[in-house]
């Protein structure tokens, strides 16, 4: 249906979150860490997932003293939730309609890449979405994650 209407909720929502966030070194070896719980006490009106985690893993070494080398992986996970819908039509998020629900999550987004930086030049490749399948998965209700990509750029500065 394309009906929209925007109503309030008179109710009290109380929202409790717990994040960790703790990063590791080992010589080389560099491993990020971010998970955070959470929950709403109205899941009907404000919707969240449960558990939402993202980990980085990556070595940083030198090559002949002047070019830095980052080559790595990184993970990103939330657990099933019916998240909000987006409305083109007012231009922002809302709940799901509720003959019509669909929940998105539990699937894990993978990427590796590579940075470098040479003096006064980054340049960085990376595979985004290293994983993709013929499966399900979503941002949001209807709104896929971007495919399997090959991401890559340069930066310079021209100042000293």
């Amino acid at each position: 249906s394309n009906n929209i209407t925007p109503m309030q909720t008179n109710k009290n929502i109380q929202v409790f979150c717990a994040n960790l966030k703790q990063d590791f070194k080992f010589g080389i070896l560099h491993i990020e860490n971010d998970i955070t719980y959470q929950t709403s006490s109205e899941k009907d009106i404000l919707p969240l997932p449960q558990l939402s985690l993202y980990h980085n893993l990556f070595i940083n070494f030198k090559i002949a003293k002047v070019l830095t080398c980052e080559l790595g992986g990184d993970i990103k996970y939330w657990t099933k939730y019916y998240a909000p819908d987006y409305s083109p039509v007012m231009g922002q998020f809302m709940v799901q309609n509720n003959y019509k629900k669909t929940k998105i999550g539990n699937y894990p987004i993978m990427s590796v890449y590579a940075n470098f930086d040479l003096k006064r030049t980054r340049f960085y490749v990376q595979y985004y979405h290293l994983n993709q399948s013929t499966g399900r998965y979503f941002w949001g209700p209807n709104y896929p994650i971007n495919p399997a990509t090959i991401h890559f750029g340069i930066s310079w500065n021209f100042y000293d």
